[in-house]
């Protein structure tokens, strides 16, 4: 016995498209284009847009209001007359201003000058086959679970001039007062500042490591490359754009890192560890001075921009070669 099959309703007398009426048309390309209720873009664009308001309210909100607020003077939370740019020639024009930027300078790159080398070679020692490996890489963790509050009182008390064990106190030619002096003072605060920081470019060096594929260090041991050699020609190229984000997330950390300065010197002795990003905290959170502190935040917020894009440009210049 033979069965009838009727086409269902939306087969039965379909016109193409050149002979469908516009409204049908237009229906259609918007189906093909993904545009309607039942639409994978309209449900993308609500499960974005919480995202996007979000993001609004607590990052670009902020930027534009702390712009706004360094342009004004200010009287406790009472923004006053525009001032032009008065805050910021203040920065960029007196010595005080240029001091902080000098030494934020100093601080960012001395630290990088040690972290970053340090890391890669941790993680090159960390990368090989040794008895108690999994042991050595806790200890190495432990600095990057201790708050820069407590790191900061730990190092005040290791180089107490008294009785600390780093304060060299019982040694012929007198005691070292590492706290007492704006030079001594800028090198323990870097010191600390590695100490607390490497741990974590140890961790991102270590996983880039054990991507490189083994058999290229065998080829190049199999063609007389020695250690160092292996390391310069195959693991550092390879290494390169590791190194880069390690450096682009060290720079902004240590730009905008306030609490380890303010527990550990306090911007002292004799203002030679007062940065940017202290100056910024005192203006606006002791001297409530909030548009000079928010101008301190806008020049913050302009270096890490600089520094993001130059290490990118490297980057990518680094891809094309």
């Amino acid at each position: 016995m033979a069965i009838a099959v009727h086409p269902g309703p939306d087969l039965q007398d379909t016109p193409p498209d050149d002979q469908a009426p516009p409204p049908v048309r237009r229906r259609r390309r918007r189906r093909a284009q993904g545009v309607g209720d039942r639409s994978p873009v309209a449900l993308s664009w609500g499960l974005v847009l919480p995202s996007i308001v979000i993001v609004a309210v607590v990052s670009i909100f902020p930027i534009i209001y702390a712009v706004n607020l360094s342009l004004h003077d200010t009287s406790y939370m009472q923004v006053g007359e525009f001032n032009d740019f008065a805050h910021f020639l203040r920065i960029f024009t007196t010595p005080e201003g240029l001091g902080q930027i000098g030494r934020s300078f100093l601080y960012v790159v001395g630290s990088l000058l040690i972290a970053v080398p340090l890391s890669l070679g941790l993680a090159n020692l960390l990368n090989q086959p040794v008895f108690g490996r999994r042991i050595f890489r806790v200890l190495i963790l432990l600095p990057w679970v201790i708050s820069q509050t407590v790191a900061a009182l730990l190092w005040k008390w290791l180089v107490n001039p008294d009785y600390g064990p780093l304060g060299l106190g019982s040694l012929p030619f007198g005691r070292v007062d590492f706290l007492a002096d704006p030079g001594l003072a800028m090198i323990l605060l870097i010191v600390v500042n590695v100490w607390i920081s490497y741990p974590l470019a140890t961790i991102l060096c270590l996983a880039a490591l054990q991507t490189i594929p083994e058999e290229l260090r065998e080829a190049a041991e199999v063609d007389g490359a020695g250690p160092f050699r292996r390391f310069m020609q195959v693991t550092l190229p390879l290494m390169k754009p590791t190194l880069f984000v390690v450096a682009i997330q060290l720079t902004l950390l240590y730009f905008n890192m306030v609490t380890l300065v303010y527990t550990l010197t306090g911007g002292g002795p004799l203002d030679g560890t007062n940065l940017l990003s202290l100056a910024a905290f005192k203006q606006s959170f002791e001297f409530f001075n909030l548009g000079l502190g928010a101008a301190y935040s806008v020049v913050l917020f302009a270096f890490n921009i600089l520094f993001g894009a130059a290490y990118i440009r490297l980057l990518r210049s680094e891809r094309n070669v």
